[in-house]
């Protein structure tokens, strides 16, 4: 894993614990993180995936509670969500129309 990958993760694993929900919940949002963050590396956006844009980073395939990582968002999205649509299969690199701004992709 990617140093900046790995502490994104160690974080969520952290923020997760004080999100205020039930242990039950936090132990399920866990144990999701883990099976998403072990898949392989991406080549482009889909499940599974950290990447990030000049103002947010995105974890695909899981609820998060609002958190922050070096002055930027950290957002979670389900794949079914309609901002997934909006990236899905964009690769490294692609620059997208987001909201009034023209932003680039760094898969992580």
């Amino acid at each position: 894993m990617k140093s900046r990958k790995a502490k994104i993760y160690r974080l969520l694993l952290q923020t997760l614990e004080h999100a205020g929900a039930s242990q039950e919940t936090i132990n399920k949002r866990k144990q999701r993180l883990k099976s998403l963050l072990r898949i392989k590396a991406f080549n482009e956006i889909s499940k599974g995936v950290i990447f990030e844009t000049d103002s947010s980073i995105f974890v695909v395939g899981a609820h998060l509670p609002f958190l922050m990582f070096k002055g930027k968002r950290v957002i979670g999205m389900t794949t079914d969500s309609p901002m997934y649509r909006l990236f899905k299969g964009k690769k490294d690199g692609d620059v997208i129309d987001f909201g009034t701004d023209k932003e680039s992709i760094s898969i992580l």
